[in-house]
Order: structure tokens, then C-alpha cells, then sequence
């Protein structure tokens, strides 16, 4: 007896562990008539806007998704049933039904032909509707009185034929479909759209999952607010470009544009800004002092959106920033802010909603095995920082843990170095910042937390408006750019399992059900193990990607050379230079010089494939590793990129040729030079393609000894 109770409490626990399990692989269920939305491409493969916006939410939370073809009831009944894990509609009102927040928002309006002297819906009366969704038709009846004749038609093709032949004298449905048919058929210039408050309203669309399963809801919603609201509004453009006031085009605008005062007032004012002093490090160069590391970079993304000056005030306490010297508060202050700490902060700044900066960490002795959270640590001495927004409420929800504040980073790690305290709980940033110094090299990142980090923005209140102009600023400040400034720092640090099978064995002798027992525990090892996997190829991206263009960096360009072998063998090396960018830095200053290396990223990343690579390796410098080419394909594709470049005509007014020129530097590998002459060769062409003048290529040839132009 006591044994099958022993069984079924471990297959409780199974079971326990299976329910919980977050699903990293979704499938949904799409209407492939459903355009501009959801449709099928000229390959019969998933497309549409609701197409690209779950992939991109599924790349950003490192998920998969696929996709399964129903009409549209077919799409209710197959998430009914479990076939699917959920469809997107605006029908979310049936007992069985679950709705995510809202993804998307369409508009309902009137469409005539450009001629027509149809003005609103009142002048509808006693004529004839076109439509297709019935939805439609009673909207339509509402507001007329009842005084019309509706049509229904199956498809767009003959409900606008239908309208240009006068058989109907408008129609009526979303202005996203319609309009994208109008441009994939281009008729957009023979119509016009009215809009009439009385028929002009909006219905939402959400992700519908079935009411039994509630944890996927949670995890839809959880992915959604990981989704870059620009990154949005751009797959939103390639679906709907003549659409102005399009849901996300329309959100963007509203959440992230300075007004004219505003404008004005960021024109006229420098700002200052204090950090947090324990976390944020200070460089002084040219007597002017520099936020280090990754919340620096944070910071220079939030200030390069305003286009305004920043002036670093530094202080090494929050009571010197409240009570300052000179008695000059900053502008802004940003940091992970203790309660008592900020209640008295109040008395000068207004506080912005705090921003999530990821979860916090454990740093221990190596010799660890891999910590999974918290509670695994229970019994040990556990080390946190006094002063910051996180250590009053972890000690308060773990009352029974043994914490020990400390004032300083560096006291907390020579703390768990010298075996003082088992533990240190750090924000992932301070860990990296302090981790690659060779005097804690006995340490390392041995698991996360389920707390995160909450950093607070404080303005001062005698500068109301700069409060707006802040919170509009830190929309920039989302999942992906925090992922590109983590890669420049994620230099050393890995997630190393180490795993302990002592408990397994032992619970295998104590009750005799060595095969139920293993079996349990080996899952839940593999899922410590699957955690620990995607987190290092996570890190391991990070690492090796440019904050700021997408491509590879120097590292991997580095790794890359390292690399090279009979299997893949580098067989030739561009070297790009951006011509005179320095003077287009100092004309129109580093926002635009950045959104110009990113634009640049980006044509360079659209050449990325398993013959060739892409990389930046310096601030204007650019490499493409070259695999199985010829001297003639590569000056091809050098030419091409010099040209593209030329091509996009952004305005350089401070350059000869009054645009965005490269100057391109090609190397290719003889059967015995290594990758250090290849490397020396290219950056030779390069500086013979700049003597020649700039924006030209240049190939080195060995026969002469020197780099000839081509």
C-alpha cells in the first residue's frame, strides 16, 4: 500500500513538472483569405501582416511557430478542439474562448468611386452596398435605417468590379483589406474613402486560445510586451504603405513624437543626468566625464532619440545628488532606487514607471553546479547590495533566507571569494562589468533569479515638460536594443551545468523505484540542461552581434579567421571604409551618424549567406569574409555594394561626391599565404582606395606587390 502511495505521489510530481513546462513551439490556425492579414503566398506558404507579426514575436521570445490553413469558422473550431494552439479574430464573446490583449485594431469605412457624389452614409439612402462580411451589412442597415439594399459578395475581385460597373453605389468593410487590394491591383487612384462617424469605428483582433488552457494565454501575453513597437510599425509599412493612420504607424506616433514646444525646448536646453552610484561606472575623458558599461550604453540610446546634449554630473551617493554641492540638481536621475532612498528623492523629481531591466543573477565559486533559482540557494549565505529598489523586496518575500547587505560590489565578491558569503545577488549588468576583471576570475554567472531589476527615472520637477519629453525617449529602450547592448559586454561570462546526481541515486536506493525515480529526475535534468543550452547560444549570439547595426562584430571576425579550414576555407577579404564619415559626424552629429551606420548595417547584412559574412570592426569599418569566390565574383560583389551605397543617395553635404560614398579594399587568398596577409592585403587596397580619392574599389595583386584599382 504504501508503495503505490509513494508511486502516485512521484507521478503527481511527473506530472507537476509537465503541466508547467513552458511550451516553446505554437501552432496557429490562419484564414488564407483573410488578406492583407493572413494569406497564402505564391508558394502556398503562410504571408501577411499577422504572419510577420508572429514570427517576429516568436523570434524575440526564442520561440517557433507554425501555421495550419482553415477557412474562417474552420479557425474557431480547430482551437476549440486542440488541433491548434489559438487563431487571431475579434470574436472573443463565446463561452469556450480566451482572449490575449489586443495585437491589432481595424478600421471600418465607405469606399466610392473618385467620381461619385456620395458624400456620407445619410446619402446612402435607397441605394445599393456591397460587402462581404454580413457583420457589415447590419451596421450598414443601422445607420441608413434600414432604407438600403446590401449585397454580399464572396471575394474583393467581384464586389469591386461590381462598384466600378455601377451595379453597386459603394462598399463597406476595413479600410486595411480594401486598400491593399486597391494597391495589389493598382486601382487605388479610381476610389476614394469617406469617413462618416456614424459607420467609422475600429474592431480589435486578438490571439483566442481555448479557455482550458490559461498558462498559454499567460505566455502570449508575456511574449507580446517583448515586441518593439517600431519593429511593429514596420512590418505594419510593408503590408500597408499609403496607410496612414494604420494601428501601429498611428501608436508610434502618438507614444514616441515630440511636439513643436517640445521640439523647441530640447533645441534650447542641455540636460543633465546623474546615475545610480553603485551601478553605474564613470570614465573621464578630455575632461569630460562618460558613463561606462551596459547601462551607459542604455543611457546614450535614450538621449540619442532627443537630439540633445547631455552633461554628466556624477556623485557617489544619492544624498550628494539630493543635497548637491553647488546646489545644481540634475535634470535626470536613472538607478535602481531603494524605497526611503526615493521617498525623499520625491521632494525634487517626479518618477517615470520603472523599466524592467532583465533578471537579477547568482554569482558563486565555479566549482558550483548550475542553480536553477532561488530556492536552491535557500540554506546559504546570500550576499545583496544595501540601497538599491531590489533589496527590501527580496528580503521581505524570502524572510527565511540568510541575507547580509553590503554597501559595494566589489565587497560582495571578495565576500563569496573569500568564503565569507556562499552567494551574490547582482543585476546581470553589474555582474559582466565586474566579472571580466582578472581578480574574481575564481567567479562566475551559475544561474538566474525569477526577481527582476526595475531601474527608476526621476525628473526634476522645475522642468515639467522634460518629464514628457523622458518618457517618449524611453520607448527606445526596448527588448532588442537591451539584447544589442548586452552583446558588447558578454564577453567571458557562461552558464556552466554541473549536475548533481547524488539525489537522484539516493531517493533510486531509499524507495526502491529506481527506474520511476531516474526517470523524473532525468527530466528534470534535461530541462536544466535545455535552460542552460539556450541560454549559452542566447549569450553566445549577444556576444558576437554589433549593438548598433545587427551585424557580427570584431570578435566574431575574429573567431572567424580562427576558424578558418579545409572545410571552410576563407578564400578572400573585403575591407570597407564609410568615405569622409568623421566630417559627417561633426556636421550632423552622432544620432544621424548612427542611424546612417545602421542603414549601412543593413544593406551590408542583406549580403550575409553561407559563402560570405558581414562584420563591423571598427566605428566606419566594415569586413566581408569571403568563402568559395573568385577574384572576378568578388570585385563583382564589391562593385555592387560601392554602388547600392551610391545609390541610396543620403545627402553627405561635407563630401566631394555630396553623398554617402565607400571605399572598398579586396584581397584574395593564394594557395600559400595565410589569413595575416590576407588580412594586411586587404587593409592595403583599402588605403590605396582611399589615396585614389575615395568611393572606388581597389584589388590587391601580389604579382606586383602592391594594390592595383579595378
Amino acid at each position: 500500500m504504501i508503495r503505490k502511495y509513494i508511486i502516485y505521489i512521484l507521478f503527481l510530481l511527473l506530472s507537476t513538472q509537465l503541466a508547467e513546462a513552458e511550451k516553446t513551439h505554437f501552432t496557429i490556425a490562419i484564414d488564407p483569405e483573410y488578406i492583407p492579414f493572413t494569406q497564402k503566398d505564391i508558394d502556398d506558404n503562410p504571408s501577411g501582416l499577422l504572419v510577420d507579426f508572429w514570427n517576429y514575436w516568436a523570434k524575440v521570445n526564442h520561440y517557433v511557430v507554425s501555421y495550419k490553413f482553415y477557412k474562417w469558422e474552420g479557425t474557431l473550431e480547430a482551437t476549440k478542439k486542440g488541433e491548434v494552439d489559438f487563431h487571431c479574430g475579434t470574436t472573443k464573446d463565446r463561452d469556450w474562448m480566451y482572449a490575449s490583449d489586443k495585437i491589432y485594431e481595424i478600421e471600418t469605412s465607405l469606399f466610392t468611386l473618385r467620381n461619385s457624389k456620395i458624400s456620407n452614409i445619410r446619402s446612402l439612402r435607397h441605394k445599393r452596398v456591397g460587402i462581404i462580411d454580413s457583420y457589415y451589412g447590419d451596421l450598414v442597415k443601422k445607420a441608413t435605417g434600414n432604407s438600403i439594399d446590401v449585397i454580399t459578395y464572396d471575394d474583393y475581385q467581384p464586389l469591386v468590379e461590381a462598384l466600378k460597373k455601377g451595379k453597386i453605389d459603394a462598399l463597406v468593410d476595413d479600410v486595411e483589406s480594401v486598400v491593399y487590394y486597391f494597391i495589389k491591383t493598382g486601382q487605388m487612384n479610381q476610389f476614394k474613402q469617406i469617413k462618416d462617424k456614424r459607420l467609422h469605428f475600429y474592431n480589435d483582433i486578438y490571439a483566442i486560445c481555448n479557455a482550458k488552457n490559461r498558462p498559454l494565454l499567460k505566455q502570449i501575453n508575456a511574449g507580446l510586451k517583448n515586441m518593439r513597437l517600431k519593429k511593429l510599425a514596420q512590418i505594419e509599412k510593408i503590408w500597408l504603405p499609403t496607410v496612414a493612420n494604420a494601428f501601429y504607424t498611428k501608436k508610434l506616433k502618438v507614444h514616441s513624437q515630440y511636439t513643436k514646444e517640445e521640439e523647441a525646448w530640447l533645441k534650447k536646453n542641455s540636460i543633465s543626468l546623474t546615475g545610480d552610484p553603485q551601478w553605474l561606472p564613470t570614465l573621464l575623458d578630455s575632461g569630460v566625464y562618460h558613463y561606462h558599461g551596459i547601462m551607459g550604453d542604455y543611457l546614450r540610446v535614450i538621449v540619442s532619440n532627443m537630439g540633445s546634449k547631455l552633461k554628466i554630473q556624477p556623485a557617489n551617493s544619492w544624498e550628494k545628488i539630493l543635497h548637491p554641492e553647488n546646489g545644481r540638481y540634475s535634470d535626470v536621475i536613472f538607478g535602481s532606487i531603494d524605497k526611503a532612498t526615493k521617498t525623499k528623492l520625491r521632494q525634487k523629481y517626479d518618477f517615470l514607471d520603472a523599466q524592467d531591466f532583465g533578471p537579477m543573477v547568482i554569482v558563486m565559486n565555479k566549482k558550483v553546479r548550475f542553480i536553477t533559482n532561488l530556492y536552491d540557494i535557500r540554506t546559504k549565505k546570500i550576499g545583496l547590495l544595501s540601497s538599491q529598489e531590489y533589496t527590501d523586496r527580496i528580503c521581505s518575500k524570502y524572510v527565511s533566507y540568510d541575507f547580509t547587505k553590503m554597501q559595494t560590489v566589489p565587497a560582495l565578491l571578495d565576500a563569496v571569494k573569500s568564503g565569507e558569503i556562499d552567494a551574490a545577488l547582482l543585476s546581470l549588468s553589474k555582474a559582466i562589468n565586474f566579472l571580466v576583471e582578472k581578480q574574481y576570475e575564481a567567479l562566475d554567472i551559475v544561474g538566474k533569479t525569477d526577481e527582476s531589476i526595475y531601474v527608476d527615472t526621476g525628473v526634476v520637477k522645475a522642468k515639467p515638460m522634460l518629464k514628457n519629453i523622458i518618457r517618449k525617449s524611453l520607448i527606445s529602450l526596448n527588448t532588442d536594443t537591451k539584447e544589442k547592448i548586452l552583446s558588447k559586454w558578454t564577453r567571458r561570462l557562461n552558464y556552466i551545468e554541473k549536475v548533481d546526481y547524488k539525489l537522484t541515486y539516493s531517493v533510486a536506493s531509499l524507495l526502491g523505484l529506481l527506474l520511476l525515480s531516474t526517470g523524473y529526475y532525468a527530466y528534470a535534468i534535461r530541462r536544466k540542461h535545455e535552460a542552460v543550452q539556450r541560454m549559452n547560444v542566447k549569450i553566445e549570439h549577444l556576444s558576437k552581434t554589433d549593438d548598433l547595426t545587427g551585424l557580427y562584430n570584431k570578435r566574431a571576425f575574429t573567431q572567424a579567421f580562427e576558424r578558418n579550414n579545409d572545410e571552410k576555407k576563407i578564400s578572400g577579404l573585403l575591407f570597407i571604409d564609410v568615405d569622409y564619415f568623421k566630417k559627417y559626424n561633426d556636421f550632423y552629429g552622432h544620432m544621424q551618424g548612427d542611424d546612417t551606420l545602421e542603414k549601412i548595417g543593413e544593406q551590408l547584412n542583406s549580403y550575409t549567406s553561407w559563402h560570405r559574412g558581414a562584420y563591423r570592426i571598427g566605428g566606419e569599418e566594415f569586413g566581408i569574409i569571403l568563402y568559395d569566390y573568385n577574384k572576378d565574383d568578388a570585385l563583382l560583389l564589391a562593385e555592387k555594394l560601392r554602388s547600392e551605397m551610391e545609390s541610396l543617395d543620403i545627402v553627405h553635404a561635407q563630401s566631394p561626391y555630396r553623398c554617402i560614398t565607400l571605399s572598398i579594399g579586396v584581397s584574395m587568398s593564394e594557395d600559400d599565404s595565410d589569413t595575416k596577409s590576407l588580412y594586411m592585403n586587404a587593409d592595403e587596397a583599402l588605403y590605396k582606395a582611399k589615396m585614389m580619392g575615395r568611393n572606388t574599389v581597389v584589388l590587391y595583386e601580389r604579382e606586383r606587390g602592391n594594390a592595383k584599382e579595378k
